[in-house]
Order: C-alpha cells, then sequence, then structure tokens
C-alpha cells in the first residue's frame, strides 16, 4: 500500500510540474528572444512580431522552444470523460494545441510563399484558440460550484479572466490590420505586444493550473524547489536535443 501511494504522489508531481513547464514556456519566450535579440542585434530587438524572430539570429530558440510546447503538450493527459466522447478529453485540445505549436514552428511567416504564410497564420490563431478553450472551459471543471474551496473559486474567475484577455489581445491585433497601416503597425510594434500579452496571460493561467500560486493548501518549500529545479532541467533537456538535431 505504501509503495503504491508513493507511485501516485510522483504521478501527481510529475503531472503538475507539466503545467509549470508548459507555462513557463509562454512566459518567458518574448522574454528570451529581446534578450537575445539585445546581444545580437541591438538597433532591431523588438520586431514587428513574435512570429518575426524566425528571420533573425534567435531563429533557434524561437522554434525550439516551439517544439518544446508542442512536445510538452502532445504528453499531456488531463482530465477524461469516457461517457461524453471525445469532446471532454483534454488531451484531445492539448494534442491540437501540440500540432498548431509545431505548425507555427514549421511554416514561418517570413517565407515567400503566401501558403505557408497561410498556414502559419492559421496555425497561430488556432493554438490561440486552444489556449482559450483551456482557460475558459477546461482550467474551470472539474468540481461541481458548491463543493468549490474559496481559493478553487478565485482560480477559477482568474482562468475565465485570461480566456478574456487572451481573446482581446488577438482580436486587437487583427483589428489593427483594419484601423492602422503599415507603417503605423510597425512603427508602434502593435502585434509583437499583443502577442507578448496573450501569451504571457497563457502561461501564468497553467503556471496557476500548476499549483505555483492560489493553492488550496500552503505546499513544502523543498517540494516547491524541486520542482523548479525538475522544470528548468526538463526544458534544458528538450531543448539540446532540438539544438544537436539541428546542427546535424
Amino acid at each position: 500500500m505504501k509503495i503504491e501511494r508513493q507511485t501516485e504522489n510522483d504521478l501527481i508531481i510529475s503531472y503538475k510540474l507539466l503545467r509549470k513547464l508548459i507555462g513557463t514556456i509562454g512566459v518567458f519566450l518574448p522574454i528570451i528572444l529581446v534578450a537575445g535579440m539585445i546581444y545580437f542585434d541591438n538597433k532591431n530587438i523588438v520586431q514587428d512580431s513574435i512570429s518575426d524572430y524566425y528571420g533573425t539570429p534567435m531563429r533557434d530558440v524561437f522554434v525550439g522552444f516551439l517544439f518544446a510546447l508542442g512536445f510538452f503538450l502532445f504528453s499531456y493527459k488531463g482530465f477524461k470523460d469516457k461517457e461524453k466522447g471525445f469532446f471532454y478529453n483534454d488531451q484531445t485540445y492539448a494534442v491540437a494545441g501540440g500540432i498548431f505549436a509545431l505548425g507555427v514552428a514549421l511554416f514561418p511567416t517570413t517565407s515567400e510563399n503566401g501558403i505557408i504564410r497561410g498556414i502559419h497564420l492559421t496555425s497561430a490563431l488556432l493554438l490561440f484558440t486552444v489556449f482559450t478553450i483551456f482557460c475558459m472551459v477546461i482550467f474551470r471543471r472539474g468540481v461541481a460550484f458548491s463543493a468549490q474551496t474559496s481559493m478553487k473559486k478565485v482560480r477559477n474567475k482568474f482562468y475565465f479572466w485570461c480566456g478574456i484577455f487572451i481573446i482581446l489581445f488577438v482580436v486587437a491585433a487583427g483589428l489593427s490590420f483594419v484601423f492602422m497601416n503599415e507603417e503605423t503597425r510597425r512603427s508602434t510594434d502593435i502585434i509583437f505586444y499583443c502577442e507578448t500579452f496573450a501569451l504571457w496571460v497563457f502561461g501564468f493561467s497553467w503556471l496557476i493550473k500548476g499549483e505555483a500560486a492560489l493553492t488550496d493548501k500552503q505546499k513544502n518549500k523543498t517540494l516547491i524547489k524541486k520542482n523548479i529545479k525538475y522544470s528548468i532541467l526538463k526544458l534544458k533537456d528538450v531543448l539540446s536535443v532540438f539544438f544537436i538535431f539541428e546542427i546535424l
């Protein structure tokens, strides 16, 4: 019995760790891209969009992070209700998100081919759609309202507003093509900032779901440090594999 309980605990830790890893990518991707450009080309630090970093020295980092995001989403299981079918399986949406993340990475918006650019933009839009579904639906279900703790209710409100903000930032980016000319969009970097804020909101929602904050009870500090250490090592391993593959 003791061995079974330990195995279950290990699975729970890994499950929460995976959520933290996904959230960490969302939060740190824009920051690392900008920091890298400060080193490589401080005259073009902020690009017109996150995707435009594909055409900079930070291309491998951009693609590597998206591959890592795709890998972690493919690994995500989540909740599954066999009675309600395919669309009540969290893994369905996670796998879809992983596919769209790879679509963003493999079909760059900097390509001169219109079809490739179209696939990129479609993948990006669908990826943000998956992020919104996780925030507004998947993260908020599972516990009846009457059985929810006070912190669970706070988290559900947080997830809901994360979904709203992702929608607002994506819509704002789209409307910029209607109400702004190209010169104004480029001078204000509005697409980059809308994408960055949307990624941050997505990232923070996954970190909260991974119990990085707003938990029902105080977690053991040693366990938190262990999870942070594992998060860094796991992300490092995935990126290392990608960079080795890129060199070969």
